[in-house]
């Protein structure tokens, strides 16, 4: 996965360009400036990735070979932000707007919050994940960069907090037993003698799913894709409520190396 720090600079300007040429039209509608407005975001897009294929299909305004090649992507790597971003644009284009706004929708839930941008301006400020839509009030508490990065990002504290907190079938014991024999250690990290504790942000949908992990805190040395291979194992949890009401909730799992 590629390092999402070094993305929201790049989606920050992208972020602009598509507030500036949307704002004066409507929704659904396309504008004339299509072709612009594709342009000036493949051109920064090459600066990122000369050799992305999609950029090239999007280029030369092939939107669904675009849209095809970039499932494709994720389909190889659920975490791939890119892949998810450029599928949006290209789907945008098609006067598929409800489907390039879930595609936004899982960018930032996998925790580029430059796409709160894109919301806000170019889907009505709505955030959808699974069959869930969240207000922009609710996603920007959700997915907000807290103040106190060094309590966020460790341990199994819950990043959004409800009355019943969502839980793996069994408890705690059982989520880490699952863990402890689901995970394999990397030969690399092996050899580089690495030790440490992997934060695995995951969001648990209203129907128990775990959905769109990525990376919060880092170990490297293969143990950060392992962490996300085997957290991609889990079943289903039991949903989070408010008010006796199943709710998204955003959760941190420590695994340990």
């Amino acid at each position: 996965m590629k390092n999402l720090s070094s993305l929201i600079s790049f989606k920050t300007i992208l972020c602009l360009v598509f507030i500036s040429c949307m704002q004066i039209k409507s929704y659904a509608q396309k504008t004339v400036n299509t072709d612009s407005l594709i342009n000036s975001i493949v051109d920064k897009s090459i600066v990122d990735d000369p050799n992305d294929k999609g950029v090239t299909l999007l280029k030369s305004s092939n939107y669904s070979g675009a849209t095809n090649f970039y499932s494709t992507e994720i389909s190889k790597d659920a975490g791939n932000t890119e892949a998810y971003f450029n599928r949006g644009v290209s789907q945008w284009q098609t006067n598929e707007p409800s489907k390039a706004c879930r595609d936004w929708s899982a960018v930032l839930a996998l925790g580029d919050t430059a796409t709160f941008k894109l919301l806000d301006a170019n889907c009505h400020g709505k955030m959808v994940i699974d069959d869930d839509t969240l207000s922009k009030k609710e996603y920007h508490q959700m997915f907000a960069v807290p103040k106190d990065a060094k309590t966020s990002s460790t341990g199994s504290n819950a990043m959004t907090v409800v009355e019943q907190m969502p839980e793996y079938n069994g408890g705690d014991v059982a989520l880490m037993n699952f863990l402890k024999q689901n995970i394999k250690y990397p030969e690399e990290a092996n050899k580089k003698n690495i030790h440490g504790t992997v934060v695995v942000n995951i969001i648990v949908s209203t129907k128990g799913n775990v959905m769109f992990p990525y990376v919060k805190k880092g170990i490297g040395s293969g143990c950060d894709e392992e962490a996300l291979r085997v957290i991609r194992l889990m079943p289903a949890w039991n949903a989070g409520k408010q008010n006796g009401k199943a709710v998204l909730v955003r959760y941190n799992i420590p695994v340990k190396f």
